[in-house]
């Protein structure tokens, strides 16, 4: 995990407790501060199993994105909001204990795919370094960073954002020739890997 100035401005995981994420994100849209919980559509259905409507749950119960500086969340954790935890990961060396974040390009990628309607949820602890980095070159997700991954049990293959220990997302299926494969630096791979 890379380390960040504290008056940065980045995509900050934290968690909320009890499902009050919706809550949080009311609080933090009235305070003028860009936030994000992903929402799902759901179907309600009545005791004969038939349709009768939808809901909107978390997709993700107790996360929430904050996008702002390391210091005014402290801030806002310590008056009006003192349920939000960070998100702790270690940092390059393993030893120290960091607020983890999401680089920007990454974060606006998983609102994207999210926001869609072929969106699929995938385990976060699933091993995506066997694929290779890709962008998405044509269609709705033109522009979209990911692994390029062969579903399991599936002929389909679709294109994963992936937020290390917190959740992977994955677009509708998409064809080999609307890719273009990405190489990597090593220094900038760590910015993928949170």
């Amino acid at each position: 995990m890379n380390i960040i100035e504290k008056n940065a401005i980045a995509w900050y995981v934290l968690r909320v407790t009890y499902q009050r994420e919706i809550a949080a994100s009311k609080s933090l849209n009235e305070m003028g501060i860009e936030n994000f919980v992903p929402i799902v559509k759901t179907r309600i259905r009545n005791e004969r199993g038939i349709s009768i409507g939808w809901k909107e749950d978390p997709l993700l119960h107790n996360y929430i994105f904050i996008h702002d500086s390391y210091d005014k969340i402290l801030k806002i954790k310590q008056g009006k909001l003192d349920y939000l935890r960070f998100m702790m990961g270690k940092d390059d060396t393993g030893l120290k204990s960091v607020p983890q974040y999401v680089p920007d390009k990454q974060m606006a990628d998983f609102i994207r795919v999210v926001k869609s309607k072929g969106m699929k949820t995938l385990d976060p602890d699933i091993d995506l370094r066997k694929g290779d980095r890709v962008r998405v070159m044509v269609g709705p997700f033109e522009g979209v960073e990911g692994v390029f991954i062969k579903m399991p049990n599936r002929h389909e293959k679709r294109v994963v954002i992936k937020i290390e220990g917190v959740a992977a997302v994955a677009t509708m299926a998409i064809n080999a020739s609307d890719v273009e494969k990405i190489e990597v630096k090593e220094e900038k791979r760590k910015e993928y890997h949170i």
